[in-house]
């Protein structure tokens, strides 16, 4: 995947919020209805479309997963490693709130997000992220416009207002991405509330950006010539910029500390040692196989989420000396 890839698959993420915000929003009426399974199906599909060297791929096999992950990323090379986001999908509920969340964990597990945050771990480049769907009518929380005040907004690097900042829209969050391990505090921190309170839009997206920022946030004053994604990276800096990214999403301030580094995310210190250098043989299997549905052919190859997708670049070929 080359750079100008990660452009499109930005941009392409930012289109496929807005269409989520979309369906969100239409499936507030009456007879119709998206759960989260179908919208992510059609995420996925809009993203393997539009981006050139995406690999997409969907387990055919019916089973229970116990990992808490609607989806995966997998994201790196060979060389540079690779980090790992595990993914759960919530969709905003006609009341407003992210009713699902009070989903059992498996096992033992009170809640689905414990699930989730068992199976990941930050120091080996292994991440757990929520990715709220969100959808709803102009003026539904205040008059012409569609953001969802109190909620403090993450999007923009300089600082300004929701109704001022010109690097999101209010339906890039259509999909909304947060730390999972902020999702377990704020769940956890009134568990004994009503669920109103307790699930409530304002209170997660206070704590979200929009889910193409888990890619790298703008810059903080693109009139000092910074870029998102500069045009010459080389296969390791381009995975670490991603790295630290997450690593600041996670656990260096969330999101404020991710829109606060975004001037300098390439100077973000990131242990590469932590990454995956030799891949699960399921993730193995996909990279040898054509992009599409994935049929595993052993116990060993069985995804650990029912959709994986695979952000790669490749090795550049070496010319042969005459």
């Amino acid at each position: 995947m080359a750079i100008e890839s990660l452009r499109a698959l930005c941009t392409a993420m930012d289109t496929a919020a807005i269409e989520t915000w979309g369906r969100i929003e239409h499936g507030r009426l009456p007879g119709r209805r998206f759960d989260e399974t179908s919208v992510t199906d059609n995420l996925l599909f809009t993203l393997q479309r539009q981006v050139p060297g995406l690999l997409t791929y969907q387990s055919n096999q019916v089973q229970e997963r116990s990992s808490g992950a609607d989806w995966e990323w997998w994201i790196g090379d060979d060389q540079a490693g690779w980090i790992c986001l595990r993914i759960q999908a919530k969709r905003v509920y006609e009341d407003n709130t992210y009713q699902m969340l009070k989903h059992g964990g498996a096992g033992d597990d009170p809640f689905q997000y414990d699930t989730l945050l068992k199976a990941c771990d930050p120091d080996q480049a292994r991440y757990a992220f929520h990715v709220f769907y969100n959808g709803w009518p102009e003026g539904t929380f205040e008059k012409d416009t569609y953001w969802a005040p109190p909620a403090q907004w993450n999007a923009c690097p300089r600082l300004r207002s929701y109704k001022d900042c010109k690097h999101a829209e209010p339906r890039h969050y259509g999909c909304a991405i947060i730390s999972s391990l902020e999702v377990k505090k704020l769940g956890d921190s009134d568990a004994a509330g009503p669920a109103r309170d307790r699930f409530r839009v304002q209170k997660y997206l206070s704590e979200a950006a929009p889910w193409s920022y888990a890619f790298g946030f703008p810059p903080w004053d693109p009139k000092r010539d910074e870029e998102r994604w500069p045009p010459k990276l080389d296969r390791g800096d381009w995975v670490d910029r991603i790295h630290g990214t997450l690593d600041v999403l996670t656990r260096r301030g969330g999101v404020r500390g991710a829109r606060d580094a975004s001037g300098h995310l390439g100077e973000i210190p990131v242990d590469r040692d932590q990454r995956t250098f030799e891949l699960p043989p399921y993730i193995e299997a996909m990279r040898r196989s054509a992009p599409g549905i994935f049929e595993p052919s052993s116990e060993d190859e069985a995804p650990d989420a029912p959709q994986t997708v695979i952000v790669e670049r490749k090795p550049k070929r070496t010319r042969r000396r005459k």
